[in-house]
């Protein structure tokens, strides 16, 4: 079996169905490419990002090979310490300098050669200091892969706790001894019946203003017949509510528009900023990009504070629906198809109130579970129009808003800081290593044998067998006399400092 590029690229070596693959071709059992646990894979060719990443090989001995994608590393044991190159390799420093040798054009994977990976400058300190330093990475990279573990496990439960927060608003917990305490306002059913009365006088001025624009005066009362009035929601499978709330179908309370498409028939002469549904987040709105198209009806389309605004179409069951409250941020400000505006038609029913209960809502999946569709889920303004909203009396909706906000704004900043400590976090294991290699993470130990010893033997010992210092086969060469006499000589020097090299030497 060989390995793909994939087991490698997280810096561990990952062995399952899609990072090896399958050979026929038959492989000698003495070829070098068998792979034997303690190499270190180097990818050769990559994206910018991942070329150069190393990985220790820890699998079964000649069963896996390598492609020619990556290079092998075997380092001479007893000299140099696998973890300690196998993390020096993955270093800012030694990555930033791969990176900088890589070659390549726009249209192909950077490229690193082996001589390149030869010229790698190593930081080498003592044999029992790599020991040391990679006890020390270990134990500190541990602490920070728990701390990281547990900042992970917080977010789900400040989405628990949101959800939490927006059950208990609407099941009537959060406002209980408000209203034992106000128990004569208006209740919910009555504010209803002045809400359609609104709603019907609204529409009786609106089609007053056609006609007269038309040049038609009305005789009687007649026309006045052509009124719909809004179905009632059936609330008989709906959760039952607190004493003074109701249920109500959004046309009865809200108008609902859906805004201008994008396509060129349906564009006007005039610019105008609009809202689309990249701008809607589960914290509100991002306008830092708020692009500009023609309206043929501007008037029509211009958002008010107090709108509420409706994800209408996505390809993701999580993000339909997901709502936003318009506060006036732009002037004169639209919105595209995408978005469903939802804007209620009497000032006592406010929009924070609807806009939390959409937020519930889109946080449950029940409008996903409402949108049909394959690829993309839409809401509808035609879906929307009988769509169950809890109503509270006016005053309870204010006081509950406030409460919910101020709940929710204490989550997300939570969520900011748990964000930053994250940031934190990730960059410990690098700060950690580049600690490591300036030679600052552990103390040295004025007894451990001279890195510029370590090197001498090195390079006798490869004299003796044939290799180049870094592993290579050459012709056979014998160590000369001296060299042995000078690496022993070094070997049995007394463990004094003043006896060792310089530590710029030593590295």
């Amino acid at each position: 079996m060989t390995l793909r590029l994939s087991a490698t690229t997280s810096g561990q070596l990952i062995l399952n169905n899609d990072t090896i693959k399958r050979i026929t071709e038959s492989i000698p059992a003495d070829a070098k490419f068998w792979l034997k646990p303690g190499d270190i894979l180097v990818q050769r060719a990559n994206t910018l990002d991942y070329v150069g990443t190393a990985a220790i090989f820890d699998g079964p001995q000649k069963t896996y090979i390598y492609p020619d994608l990556m290079m092998r590393i075997r380092p001479r044991e007893r000299f140099v310490d696998t973890g300690y190159l196998w993390r020096f390799i993955n270093s800012h420093e030694a990555k930033t300098y791969l990176r900088a040798k890589a070659t390549g054009t726009a249209g192909n994977m950077p490229k690193i050669s082996g001589a390149i990976l030869r010229d790698l400058p190593v930081l080498l300190p003592p044999y029992d200091e790599q020991l040391r330093i990679v006890a020390k990475i270990d134990f500190l990279t541990t602490k920070s892969r728990r701390a990281k573990e547990a900042l992970d496990a917080i977010p789900a439960l400040l989405e628990r706790f949101r959800k939490s927060v927006l059950a208990a608003a609407f099941r009537g917990d959060l406002t209980a001894d408000w209203r034992e305490k106000n128990p004569d306002v208006e209740p919910a059913e009555e504010l209803l019946k002045r809400i359609r009365a609104e709603r019907r006088r609204r529409w009786e001025e609106a089609e007053l203003a056609k006609m007269r624009a038309k040049g038609k005066v009305p005789e009687d009362d007649r026309w006045k017949d052509r009124y719909e009035e809004p179905e009632s929601v059936d609330a008989s499978e709906l959760p039952e509510l607190p004493e003074g709330w109701c249920w109500a179908g959004l046309s009865e309370v809200a108008e609902i528009q859906l805004g201008q498409r994008r396509a060129p028939e349906y564009a006007g002469e005039a610019e105008y900023p609009y809202v689309r549904a990249a701008n809607i987040t589960w914290r509100g709105l991002d306008l830092s990009d708020v692009q500009k198209m023609g309206f043929a009806d501007p008037e029509r389309l211009f958002l008010r504070p107090g709108d509420v605004l409706l994800n209408e179409a996505s390809g993701s069951p999580t993000e339909v629906g997901k709502p936003a409250i318009w506060r006036g941020e732009i002037q004169d400000c639209c919105f595209q198809a995408t978005v469903l505006r939802i804007r209620p038609w009497s000032e006592d029913l406010i929009g924070d109130w609807l806009h939390l209960a959409f937020l519930q809502d889109a946080l449950l999946g029940n409008f996903a579970a409402m949108a049909p569709g394959v690829g993309i889920l839409h809401l509808t303004a035609e879906r929307m129009r009988n769509w169950p909203v809890p109503l509270a009396p006016s005053a309870e909706q204010r006081r509950l808003t406030k409460v919910v906000e101020s709940l929710l704004v204490g989550i997300y900043k939570i969520g900011d800081i748990l964000a930053n400590l994250a940031r934190q976090v990730a960059r410990c294991d690098t700060s950690i290593l580049a600690k490591a290699f300036r030679g600052e993470l552990v103390p040295q130990d004025p007894n451990d044998e001279p890195a510029s010893v370590l090197l001498e033997r090195l390079r006798v010992e490869s004299a003796e067998n044939g290799t180049t210092s870094n592993g290579a086969n050459r012709r056979p060469k014998a160590a000369t006399p001296e060299l042995r006499e000078a690496v022993a000589k070094a070997t049995k020097l007394a463990p004094s400092p003043r006896n060792r090299a310089p530590r710029s030497a030593r590295r």
